[in-house]
C-alpha cells in the first residue's frame, strides 16, 4: 500500500481552481457572459418587464422569486446582484489566471477571438472543407442571433432564444471539433 492516499476531494477541487486551458477559455467567456448580463439586470435592461433575482434564477426559486418586479426609477440593485457578480468575477479570474500562465497571455486570447482560422472558413470551403465553413456559419449565427435579440427585443433572458441561440452554437463548435480532427487509418480490420 502507497503513503500516498488519494482524497478525491481534493482533487476535484485542485481541478475546479486550476483548469485546464480548454477549461480556462470556458471559465473566461461565461464570467465575462455572466458580468455582462448581471450590469444589463442592474440597469432593467435584461427583460422588459421583469427584475431577475440571480438566486431564485439558479436555485429553481428554492431561495426565493427568480422574477421581481422592475423599478421605474432606472438602476435596482439588491444583494443577490453583488453575489452573482462576484462569483462570475472570481469565475473569469481563474479563468484569466490559467490563459495568463500561457506562453500567449491573455492579450493574445483575446486577439484569438477576432483572429482565428474559424473566420476565413466562412467564405471559402478550401480552407477547411464544408464542415468548418458550416461550423463557422453556425456559430456566427448563434451568436448573432443572440444579441440581435438581447438588444432588439430585451430578451437577454429568454428561454426560446438560449435554446436558439445554444443549438446553433453547440452545432457549429461540433462541426468546427469534426473538421479540426485528425484522419483516421486507412486500414479498419
Amino acid at each position: 500500500m502507497s503513503t500516498e492516499e488519494s482524497d478525491p476531494t481534493g482533487s476535484v477541487v485542485s481541478m475546479l481552481m486550476n483548469p485546464s486551458r480548454g477549461m480556462a477559455n470556458w471559465y473566461a467567456g461565461l464570467g465575462m457572459l455572466g458580468i455582462f448580463l448581471a450590469i444589463l439586470n442592474i440597469f432593467g435592461e435584461i427583460h422588459p418587464t421583469y427584475h431577475l433575482s440571480w438566486g431564485g434564477l439558479l436555485t429553481f426559486e428554492a431561495t426565493n422569486a427568480a422574477f421581481g418586479t422592475k423599478s421605474l426609477d432606472g438602476a435596482q440593485f439588491v444583494l443577490s446582484d453583488a453575489v452573482f457578480i462576484g462569483f462570475c468575477i472570481g469565475l473569469s479570474g481563474i479563468g484569466f489566471r490559467t490563459i495568463n500562465n500561457d506562453e500567449e497571455g491573455i492579450a493574445d486570447w483575446f486577439k484569438g477571438l477576432i483572429i482565428n482560422d474559424t473566420w476565413p472558413a466562412l467564405v471559402d470551403p478550401d480552407l477547411g472543407g464544408w464542415n468548418k465553413l458550416f461550423g463557422a456559419w453556425s456559430l456566427l449565427l448563434g451568436v448573432v442571433f443572440y444579441f440581435f435579440y438581447g438588444i432588439a427585443y430585451t430578451g437577454w433572458i429568454d428561454v426560446g432564444v438560449y435554446s436558439m441561440s445554444i443549438a446553433f452554437i453547440a452545432f457549429g463548435l461540433a462541426l468546427l471539433m469534426a473538421a479540426n480532427a485528425p484522419e483516421g487509418d486507412d486500414n479498419l480490420d
